[in-house]
């Protein structure tokens, strides 16, 4: 290969859900060359079509990185499963598909706290240009993007018993949307097209294979960000195993996501003085900030055995259940089979008398006594279905750092889940509403019994015992290059630029000061269309 072929105006690193839509955006007038890197393969699976192929990607490790934390104190010691994406179109290639734009009031606590030009009406237009949702109401919702939204249709009546319940319960109201503002309860809102994952190889990729300006190569290891100065003008990548340079005239984009973007940092020399001394890397800008400000949900579901009818335990499980299934979703793309499982939810106040939604609670149509864990996730031979929930702003903060020089190896995650007194009542304020919800008309009608925790758990000791020895991740680790005017305080400015580092900018969840959307894909796009919007300004 001659250096023409291996020199590029921009090089993306990660082709996940912020790295597809910027080199696409990037590409698309035809004036610039664009490589986009992946370290994972090609997005070639049938199960990654089918929503709820998501599963057997999970089960199988198809196209996951298998990360784990370390043991966490608060969490009975455990160490939590935190897998990522590892494929092109990232995570949105292996998530649950849950589409939400998240809680208005908390992009504007972005704004107020050092991230101006984030706040929720900033962030709208860009929402707006990613989504293509045909029934929204046009002041707040897109019609035309590139990545397509469906609202789930049901096939039973569970959804609306569990959205009337809360109502009735006096959690939260039902609306006709929750994306219009954040609070409320409806019917899930999937990124899926005719039944199919709507993932951003699907939206941003595929329209833009054609064109000769962008080269996409998967497989591609990015071990360090070449510097001169000051300045990055490349990257040092492995490619079956051999080292290959690749350099950019114009920038460099990480998008990495929370765990790879802060370590290929620390890789390249840049972050905290004295992670990089203990790892042996040779410090070449210092940034406190990098790895730092880690966070994550924890998932906590309450099971509930059902009449029969109304959980999908046994179709999901059995031959002909699965057949039938399969054949709905072939000729009608409706189903079971389009959803994660999870088909309706709600935004709520763990505090009366506020409309600023604190916590998410929703319904899933089976249960297990596997939560969230690694391998094959095993329904429940009964009737039965889950109430989750979680709170949506954690105030706890963890940590993503290197041990060592070698870029394949996993990073050191530090959880700290429920280090902040906040969290854990909170967590425990959603478990009640979630039995709440459960014990009023017309949910609990159908409703047996409470399978998990059970009646034992009954006290407020008893239920935050059950939130330690069982929370999972929700999937949503976000703020390790967190977005800040001050340095001291952040890795990323406000236009996405390294603090001190021309020629390279953070695009995507790891530049998130905190979680204000309970679902973080939505954003991860909006961040890569804005990244390739502030480099296309400034040349």
């Amino acid at each position: 290969m001659n250096a023409d072929t291996r020199t590029f105006d921009y090089i993306v690193v990660g082709a996940g859900s912020a790295g597809a839509a910027a080199a696409a955006r990037l590409s698309e007038s035809g004036r610039h060359r664009v490589l986009l890197l992946e370290a994972g393969p090609r997005d070639r699976s049938f199960w990654s079509r089918m929503p709820l192929g998501v599963a057997k990607l999970l089960e199988k490790e198809k196209y996951i990185r298998s990360f784990f934390t370390e043991p966490d104190a608060q969490m009975h010691g455990r160490r939590i499963y935190w897998p990522r994406g590892w494929v092109v179109g990232g995570s949105s290639t292996v998530n649950g598909m849950i589409w939400v734009l998240g809680t208005p009031h908390e992009y504007d606590l972005w704004a107020g706290d050092g991230c101006p030009g984030w706040s929720y009406s900033d962030l709208l237009p860009w929402f707006k240009k990613v989504e293509s949702y045909e029934p929204g109401d046009e002041r707040y919702r897109g019609r035309s993007g590139p990545v397509t939204v469906t609202e789930f249709q049901p096939v039973d009546p569970l959804p609306d018993l569990f959205l009337d319940s809360v109502q009735a319960a006096g959690v939260a109201p039902r609306v006709k949307d929750y994306n219009e503002c954040g609070y409320g309860g409806s019917y899930l809102q999937f990124n899926t097209r005719r039944g199919i994952r709507c993932n951003t190889r699907m939206a941003y990729l595929d329209p833009a294979a054609g064109r000769t300006n962008l080269v996409l190569k998967s497989g591609v290891l990015v071990t360090r960000i070449m510097l001169e100065g000051k300045r990055a003008v490349g990257v040092q990548a492995r490619i079956g195993g051999r080292e290959g340079v690749f350099r950019a005239r114009l920038e460099v984009i990480l998008c990495g996501g929370a765990f790879n973007s802060p370590q290929l940092l620390e890789l390249s020399g840049i972050g905290r003085r004295e992670v990089l001394a203990r790892a042996g890397v040779s410090l070449q800008h210092e940034l406190a900030m990098v790895g730092e400000n880690l966070s994550e949900h924890v998932y906590s579901p309450v099971c509930f055995r059902v009449k029969p009818g109304y959980s999908w335990n046994t179709s999901l499980t059995s031959p002909l259940g699965q057949l039938r299934a399969g054949i709905r979703w072939i000729f009608k793309h409706d189903g079971p089979l389009t959803t994660g499982t999870i088909t309706a939810q709600t935004f709520a106040a763990s505090t009366p008398g506020t409309e600023q939604a604190d916590i998410k609670i929703q319904v899933q149509q089976v249960s297990s006594d596997s939560n969230r864990g690694p391998g094959k996730m095993e329904l429940d031979r009964f009737d039965a279905i889950t109430i989750a929930s979680f709170q949506i702003r954690p105030r706890s903060r963890g940590s993503c750092h290197i041990a060592g020089a070698d870029p394949g190896a996993d990073p050191i995650l530090v959880s700290n889940h429920f280090t902040h007194p906040e969290d854990i009542d909170v967590c425990l304020k959603a478990l009640r509403l979630s039995r709440r919800i459960a014990a009023t008309a017309p949910l609990s009608g159908i409703i047996t019994g409470e399978e998990r925790p059970g009646p034992k758990a009954g006290s407020d000791e008893a239920m935050i015992d059950y939130l330690r020895a069982t929370g999972a991740t929700a999937y949503h680790p976000v703020g390790t290059c967190r977005i800040g005017t001050d340095a001291a305080q952040s890795v990323v400015d406000t236009r996405l630029q390294v603090h001190g580092i021309d020629g390279l900018r953070i695009a995507d969840a790891s530049v998130m000061p905190t979680i204000a959307a309970t679902n973080t894909n939505a954003i991860a796009i909006a961040i890569g269309e804005r990244v390739a919007a502030f480099a296309l300004e400034e040349r």
